[in-house]
């Protein structure tokens, strides 16, 4: 727990954080808890070098790097 907080950041919170990190728009913070939740399979998460607005494998590194601060914490 960060010593700047009375309580730990919520997983909205580490989300959110993270997928502005990463630059992506604020509305894949719902796609990335779902993710986290298990209502969306990681596997679908695959780039195909089309050159999507938003890349699959940029939320995949989001992801991950949200379950790492969660796994932190």
């Amino acid at each position: 727990m960060s010593e700047d907080r009375l309580f730990p950041k919520s997983v909205d919170e580490v989300i959110l954080e993270k997928v502005r990190f990463f630059f992506l728009p604020d509305r894949t913070a719902a796609f990335v808890k779902n993710l986290i939740d298990g209502k969306v399979s990681e596997r679908s998460l695959i780039c195909c070098n089309s050159g999507c607005d938003v890349c699959n494998e940029t939320i995949y590194n989001c992801y991950m790097a949200v379950k790492k601060e969660l796994e932190k914490s």
